[in-house]
């Protein structure tokens, strides 16, 4: 039996730069089977996030909460390493340079360099972010939302990498595909789903469905499948709209 603790350090490591136990060898099952501990790796980031919003609320005074909003995001890059924004803007340069061209989508986003595109991109996903966050330090709004934020985004990641093919024989989204377990991701997306809804409404989930409805669209539909990018951005994109129509849903 694969060691559970040791699945779980791998997921933190391909999720976080949160520091792990030295891991000398990771076999292709480990590292397929990882994928089934991304929401708990998303459930460790945000109950450390909203451990520090509480804590911050409590001693900042109120009237610097937009710094308070500012300092948690910052640490919630820092957590992640970037490695996920890093998706985003690659798959928002390649959408819009690719001109509609599968190899010409997969070179610019393998280039290491962001262009104008990818820049835009990252710095709309952390200013809704950040007014998200702001509207939760501000308000009655309940820290629900800042907890279940990375737990639901990477549930959904999960989900599209499984039922979705890759558009390449390479790389982590192929590694990670080695492995087939719908059942398992269908319990962890019914769980997490469930808990969403009774945090939030209907409302929000339908929303979030057509998002991935469409980035799973657009990536069958250019590159015949979605690569690790588009898994970064699709984390990144269900994290801040999940944070926005929560605030509006709760306000």
């Amino acid at each position: 039996m694969l060691s559970r603790l040791k699945l779980f350090f791998i997921a933190v490591t391909f999720l976080t730069r949160i520091p792990t136990p030295k891991i000398s060898t990771m076999t292709e099952k480990e590292i397929s089977f990882s994928l089934l501990y991304y929401p708990v790796v998303g459930l460790c980031i945000g109950l450390l996030l909203t451990l520090i919003a509480f804590l911050l609320s409590l001693v900042a005074n109120p009237d610097v909460v937009s710094v308070l909003a500012a300092i948690i995001i910052v640490l919630w890059v820092l957590i992640t390493g970037a490695l996920h924004l890093d998706g985003l803007a690659d798959t928002a340069d390649g959408f819009l340079g690719g001109q509609g061209s599968q190899s010409r989508t997969l070179e610019i986003m393998k280039d290491p360099v962001s262009g104008p595109a990818g820049i835009s991109s990252i710095f709309l996903v952390l200013m809704l972010k950040y007014t998200a966050v702001l509207s939760i330090l501000n308000s009655d709004i309940s820290f629900w939302s800042l907890l279940l934020a990375p737990v639901l985004a990477r549930a959904v990641a999960i989900g599209l990498l499984t039922y979705s093919p890759v558009a390449q024989t390479k790389g982590l989204a192929f590694e990670l595909k080695k492995q087939a377990f719908p059942e398992f991701v269908a319990t962890i997306l019914f769980f997490v789903v469930t808990v969403t809804f009774f945090v939030t409404n209907l409302w929000v989930l339908i929303s979030l469905s057509f998002i991935v409805y469409a980035i799973r669209h657009w990536a069958l539909s250019r590159l015949g499948g979605v690569t690790g990018d588009i898994l970064g951005m699709t984390i990144e994109l269900i994290e801040a709209l999940f944070l926005v129509m929560a605030v509006l849903v709760l306000a």
